[in-house]
C-alpha cells in the first residue's frame, strides 16, 4: 500500500514542477514581448492582442497570467525593485564597514550597475510610462535611502540621504540617455566635488 501511495504522489509533484516551469517560461515570454512592444510603439498603442500575438499565445492565456497590460506593467516594475533589494541584501555584510561621504556613492555603484545591465530594456520601457516611471523612481529612492542609512557611519541627515539618493537616480537617467554608467574616475571626481560642497564626514 505504501508503494502505491508514494508513486502517484511523486508523479503529481513532478507534474506540478513542470507546470510551474511552464508558467514561469510563459510569464517571461509575455514580459519580454510587452517590453519590446512598448519600446517599439509606445505603451498606449500596445494591446493585449499585440502582446499575445508577439508571445505566440492566445489572449485567454494572457488573462490567466495578468488582468490587463497595467497589471503586467506593475509586475515588471516590482520585479525590478525586488531584484535590486535582493542584490543589496546579498552584500549586507559589506555595508557594516565604515565609509565616508566621499565613497558612499561608489559603495552603491556596483549594485546600480548590475541593476541597469540586467534590467536595461525593462527599465527603459517602464520609464516611458508616466505613472509606472513615478512608481519605479519612488521605489528605487526608498531602497537607496535604506542602503545609504546602512553604509553611513553616522545617522544620515535628511539632506544627505536625499542628496545622494538624488545622485543615484541621476545616474540611472544618465545611463538611459548614454547607455553607459559614469566611469570610476568620473565617480571619484563627483565625490570630490561633494566634499568641496558639503565637507567630509
Amino acid at each position: 500500500m505504501t508503494l502505491k501511495t508514494t508513486k502517484p504522489l511523486k508523479l503529481v509533484m513532478e507534474g506540478t514542477n513542470m507546470t510551474d516551469l511552464r508558467i514561469k517560461k510563459t510569464d517571461a515570454i509575455i514580459s519580454t514581448s510587452f517590453v519590446d512592444l512598448v519600446l517599439e510603439k509606445g505603451f498606449d498603442n500596445v494591446t493585449v492582442k499585440d502582446i499575445a500575438s508577439r508571445s505566440m499565445i492566445n489572449r485567454k492565456t494572457f488573462y490567466v497570467h495578468y488582468e490587463d497590460k497595467f497589471a503586467l506593467t506593475d509586475k515588471i516594475g516590482q520585479d525590478i525593485l525586488n531584484w535590486f533589494t535582493k542584490t543589496l541584501q546579498k552584500r549586507a555584510s559589506l555595508l557594516n564597514q565604515g565609509v565616508t561621504l566621499s565613497n558612499a556613492i561608489s559603495k552603491i555603484e556596483q549594485e546600480l550597475r548590475q541593476l541597469l545591465v540586467r534590467w536595461n530594456r525593462p527599465i527603459k520601457a517602464i520609464m516611458t510610462i508616466p505613472e509606472a516611471r513615478i512608481q519605479l523612481i519612488d521605489g528605487l529612492k526608498k531602497i537607496l535611502e535604506m542602503q545609504l542609512q546602512a553604509v553611513l557611519t553616522h545617522p544620515g541627515s535628511e539632506l544627505e540621504v536625499n542628496a545622494i539618493g538624488g545622485i543615484m537616480l541621476g545616474m540611472i537617467k544618465y545611463y538611459l540617455q548614454t547607455n553607459s554608467l559614469p566611469s570610476q574616475e568620473e565617480l571619484k571626481q563627483l565625490s570630490n566635488s561633494l566634499v568641496l560642497i558639503f565637507g567630509e564626514s
